[in-house]
């Protein structure tokens, strides 16, 4: 999917560079096509729209269209627009200076959610912190013994006792503090983004641990499904 986006945007900003001035019905033509290749791509709607619009009003300008190389300005404007789509620049993972600090994975089912806290749990611990692996996905069979295998192997302790995964969350908060753990990483069940139980459960867990972070696990693959999801699987703030 990514190979034939690059090489439909490369085909896309060729056709411009062997022009010399542009016009603006160039430039739209040029956009309509990114678009398609965009949405062909399985990005979202609103997303590539957004990005082409502001695209759009950079490479119209004055500025732009009568510079020397106008077809490089707009391939320039359309560079930094989608790393501003993308996040902008790169930001560290940082945790506040609360001990512990609470980070909170939520995801939607065979996401990777239980494994991606193993790996969080190993990053920090690189970066010399004491985290503790909290299984409060108590929906899924065996997720529980999975996350104390990955503990293992890392190791980084895990905590999970009791059947009511908000009280276990919030014991888990404790029983860092009484272990001297700094990071508290908790694995919550998947859920579907149609599951208002589920989501009422992680907004609980959310209220009583209070995280910095929730965090998405998201199969990189999902496309422009994760626009749906994000807001529906992630306890929202109040």
């Amino acid at each position: 999917m990514f190979d034939t986006l690059s090489d439909r945007l490369d085909g896309v900003f060729k056709k411009l560079r062997s022009r010399g001035k542009l016009h603006p019905k160039q430039v739209d033509n040029a956009l309509a096509e990114i678009r398609t290749a965009l949405l062909e791509a399985d990005v979202s709607v609103e997303v590539a729209d957004d990005l082409l619009a502001r695209v759009r009003t950079r490479a119209l300008s004055e500025e732009v269209l009568k510079s020397l190389t106008p077809a490089q300005q707009v391939v320039k404007v359309m560079d930094e627009e989608l790393t501003v789509t993308l996040g902008g620049e790169h930001h560290p993972f940082t945790l506040s200076g609360a001990s512990p600090a609470v980070i909170m994975l939520a995801g939607v089912q065979g996401s990777g959610k239980t494994t991606a806290c193993a790996k969080l749990a190993k990053h920090l611990k690189g970066k010399g912190r004491r985290p503790l692996l909290i299984a409060a996905d108590l929906e899924r069979p065996a997720a529980v013994e999975q996350l104390r295998t990955l503990g293992r192997e890392i190791g980084v302790p895990v905590w999970s006792e009791g059947r009511d995964p908000v009280r276990l969350a919030k014991n888990g908060v404790k029983e860092a503090q009484r272990t001297g753990a700094d990071v508290v990483i908790i694995d919550t069940a998947g859920r579907l983004h149609v599951d208002p139980e589920m989501m009422k459960q992680a907004r609980k867990i959310k209220d009583v641990t209070k995280p910095q972070h929730v965090v998405m696990a998201c199969d990189a693959m999902t496309g422009q499904d994760a626009v749906i999801q994000a807001p529906a699987v992630v306890p929202r703030c109040r």
